[in-house]
């Protein structure tokens, strides 16, 4: 499983939010949403695209449970229509990149955990996040990054 460590600086985005459990048909029609928006906006094809879950699965109703899915901007961008605006926090990742299958997803959930911990880190008590470029998307693969210190 490769791994790297990247530090990632404070992000400004731009979201739009789904409430209801995590998976599905509401998160892809909500990534279909997003997409739309940035080309609308010119910036599909330059944009990185995050989805970040909001609450733990184990301890939010799945009715409760809130996912965005966001698009970094500069500074400058002005947010329009019905996109929210919002920051990412700055950190330390282990970014992982993978195909973007439920196969593949499951199995590196199922690794990563000790692989982080057999490179001496641990895991902030932040979301785990899917990261996506345009080119990304298009040859189905995604990255995850993982908060760690």
């Amino acid at each position: 499983m490769d791994m790297m460590i990247e530090e990632i600086p404070e992000l400004r985005i731009a979201y739009f939010r789904n409430i209801g459990p995590y998976g599905g048909e509401a998160n892809k029609e909500l990534m279909e949403k997003v997409k739309s928006w940035a080309r609308k906006n010119d910036l599909l094809e330059s944009s990185v695209i995050l989805g970040i879950p909001q609450d733990h699965p184990d301890l939010t109703p799945p009715e409760a449970c809130r996912y965005d899915t966001a698009v970094v901007i500069a500074l400058d961008f002005e947010v329009r229509g019905e996109a929210m605006e919002g920051t990412f926090p700055r950190g330390t990742y282990a970014v992982f990149t993978l195909d973007h299958t439920e196969e593949a997803i499951t199995e590196w959930w199922k690794h990563m955990i000790p692989h982080i911990e057999r490179r001496g880190l641990a895991i902030r008590n932040q979301p785990i996040v899917e990261r996506y470029t345009d080119e990304m998307i298009r040859q189905h693969r995604c990255e995850m990054l993982v908060p760690v210190e």
